[in-house]
């Protein structure tokens, strides 16, 4: 019982909050608010949207390289993880606004559909990461006969 008095709330449902939040977005196309968790990653804006051939992932990476991001596909879902580093100020700030995030992130991509694993490919451009998931091709099954008994 001694291992379970050291531990909070909120570090209980983190991993709970994480899946709910990852299925809201991913099946429902709605948020779920995060209540009870502080947010240990930023979530960077990210459009998803499907093509007659692809399925097409766009982050918004500004301030990063390629090399500071790694990009997974696995059993139908498509993780993108990577640190965005802050740059020390020069100066001295007072800010009157700060809404840039800095850290770790990661996000978590349900692709609705089958994806032809051999020719993934992603770019990064001008701050944005592009990530193109070609859709699986399946031939048209071929005619067959079937005898009555």
């Amino acid at each position: 019982m001694a291992e379970f008095k050291d531990l909070k709330l909120e570090d209980m449902l983190g991993p709970l909050e994480e899946e709910l939040e990852f299925y809201f977005s991913s099946f429902l196309g709605a948020s779920y608010p995060s209540i009870y968790r502080k947010e240990l990653c930023w979530k960077p804006p990210t459009d998803v949207y499907e093509t007659e051939s692809d399925f097409v992932v766009i982050l918004e990476l500004a301030q990063m390289k390629a090399e500071e991001v790694a990009i997974t596909f696995q059993e139908g879902i498509l993780f993108i993880r990577g640190i965005r580093k802050a740059i020390p100020p020069t100066e001295r700030r007072r800010y009157h606004k700060m809404e840039i995030n800095y850290g770790p992130f990661e996000r978590r991509i349900a692709v609705p559909g089958d994806v032809d694993v051999e020719n993934l490919s992603a770019i990064y451009e001008q701050g944005f990461l592009k990530i193109r998931l070609p859709k699986k091709r399946i031939p048209p099954a071929e005619s067959v006969d079937i005898e009555i008994e």
